[in-house]
């Protein structure tokens, strides 16, 4: 189906383009895959780091579930360094597409964000 290079590149930019319709910005994860895409991430961390949450998640139960753990899950599964940011990301899409147990954090990351963006722009 898809051969070449320059195909991969169209089919990419495709789904970008409906994630980007769905609402995907940079508050808001519509698709966690996309991330590890932009990032050249294989599959297999994008496999190991759900695991992780999985299991994590299945231990802990509602505020029990820590931001602070799930950072380090993240920077234990992946290949090199992320930023801040795109952890948030990370977090934000898991708790859309698979863990609706991380929504309420996903939740905070989100106010955290906009609060931040609206001091810096501070429009009064």
């Amino acid at each position: 189906m898809i051969e070449n290079k320059e195909s991969f590149r169209l089919l990419y930019q495709a789904i970008s383009e409906l994630a980007a319709e769905m609402g995907d910005n940079q508050f808001e994860t519509k698709s966690i895959s996309l991330i590890f895409l932009d990032l050249d991430i294989e599959h297999e961390y994008f496999d190991k780091l759900f695991l992780s949450f999985i299991q994590y998640v299945s231990r802990h139960k509602g505020e029990a579930i820590s931001y602070k753990n799930l950072l380090a899950l993240i920077e234990d599964k992946m290949p090199r360094d992320l930023s801040l940011h795109i952890k948030h990301k990370i977090i934000i899409g898991f708790a859309n597409n698979y863990l609706p147990e991380l929504k309420p954090i996903a939740d905070d990351i989100k106010s955290a964000i906009y609060n931040q963006v609206n001091k810096e722009i501070d429009l009064e």
